[in-house]
C-alpha cells in the first residue's frame, strides 16, 4: 500500500500551487494531475503537485479555449463507462460471492416493512368499507 505521507489532499495541493481547490479538481478532471480516492477524499502525489508548481496552473488566457479539439471541431469528451471508471479507481469489482452475500443480507431487510404496509392496506380497506356503509345509510 502506498504511503499516505506522500499524498496530499486537493486543498493542500491548491495551497502549494497557489490556486483554488476547484481549479485543482478541474485539473484532475482534465487529466493534468493524476489523483486517487482515499475514502471520500481525492488525494494526489506530492511529487506530481510539486512538479506542477513551476507550470502555469491558472485559467487559460482569454480567447484560448481549454475545450477538446478533434478534427477542427469543438466536441465534448466522451463520458466514461462504468468499467473505465472502475478500472481507473482503486475499487475492485464485485465477485459472484459478493452478490450472493448482498442478496442474503437483503432477504430479510424489508420483511418487517412489508408486513406494516399490509396492515396499513387492511386498515385502509376497513375504513373505506365503513365510509361506504355510512354513505349508504
Amino acid at each position: 500500500m502506498e504511503n499516505l505521507t506522500d499524498r496530499v489532499t486537493t486543498k493542500e495541493a491548491a495551497r502549494i500551487l497557489g490556486v483554488t481547490d476547484g481549479r485543482v479538481r478541474q485539473m484532475i478532471l482534465n487529466g493534468q494531475l493524476p489523483a486517487k480516492r482515499f475514502g471520500r477524499a481525492l488525494t494526489l502525489s506530492r511529487s506530481d503537485v510539486e512538479s506542477m508548481r513551476g507550470r502555469k496552473a491558472g485559467r487559460p488566457k482569454k480567447g484560448r479555449s481549454a475545450r477538446l479539439v478533434v478534427e477542427n471541431k469543438h466536441r465534448k469528451p466522451r463520458p466514461k463507462s462504468l468499467d473505465e471508471i472502475i478500472a481507473e479507481s482503486n475499487i475492485t469489482p464485485w465477485t459472484d460471492a459478493d452478490f450472493e452475500r448482498a442478496a442474503e443480507i437483503g432477504r430479510g431487510l424489508f420483511d418487517g416493512f412489508a408486513e406494516q404496509v399490509r396492515k396499513w392496506r387492511d386498515q385502509d380497506e376497513i375504513l373505506e368499507a365503513e365510509r361506504w356503509a355510512r354513505l349508504k345509510l
